[in-house]
């Protein structure tokens, strides 16, 4: 007994899932879709927050190396400063120093403020957690750093200060003390002078100070007429 094939019917429709799918395409590269930004534009972002990474860790890292080279300089004024000599006092060598560290602090100071400026906005765009709290740790111990080595320098120039005072009282009595010994040395000598006249004055004379005649003839023995 013949048996029919079953003949199924179907309907081919790839052309149509085809174009489906490429004009999903062509919406979802053209612009944002309903559920967010397209990947072009999160592709944008995304090189962008790599560029504000980049650029913050280089101001950090120049910032943190000024700060670096500011405190060697601190070290040398404080070395400077301590020195108590009169007559060798680097008065020069400490005034230009202390000159180039208050231009390296504030420079510092604008410096920082930029880079908090830098991390606020970066932190406004789409970035991690992470890595806003890692921007604001950078900033907040070049803070600290900065406001230690202003700290120092204050109290490095209170130091000079006070010894600067020390060397002007020392000045005052080395010359007090020179004038002392200039004066002629002969002037204590007069006293002493008159006083060994004197004494020679008041002494007994010597046998042969008295007079000639009446020595002799005292002594002489008489001889009968």
């Amino acid at each position: 007994m013949p048996v029919k094939t079953a003949q199924s019917s179907f309907r081919d429709r790839t052309q149509e899932f085809q174009s489906i799918a490429e004009r999903l395409k062509k919406s979802v590269s053209s612009g944002p879709g309903p559920n967010g930004p397209s990947s072009s534009s999160k592709t944008e972002e995304q090189r962008s927050g790599v560029a504000l990474q980049s650029e913050f860790n280089r101001r950090a890292s120049k910032i943190g190396f000024g700060i670096h080279q500011t405190s060697q300089k601190l070290a040398k004024l404080a070395k400077l400063a301590k020195r108590t000599s009169v007559f060798d006092d680097p008065t020069m060598e400490i005034q230009e120093l202390t000159a180039v560290i208050k231009q390296d602090i504030t420079a510092l100071n604008s410096a920082v403020v930029d880079l908090q400026f830098l991390s606020n906005s970066r932190n406004e765009g789409v970035v991690s957690s992470d890595t806003t709290s890692h921007s604001t740790t950078v900033v907040d111990d070049l803070k600290n750093r900065l406001m230690s080595a202003t700290k120092e320098f204050k109290e490095v120039l209170t130091m000079r200060t006070e010894n600067l005072k020390v060397h002007e009282n020392r000045r005052q009595l080395f010359s007090s003390t020179a004038s002392k010994e200039t004066v002629n040395p002969f002037v204590r000598q007069r006293p002493l002078a008159t006083r060994s006249a004197a004494n020679a004055s008041a002494a007994p004379p010597p046998p042969w100070a008295n007079g000639s005649s009446s020595s002799s003839s005292s002594s002489s023995p008489s001889f009968p007429g």
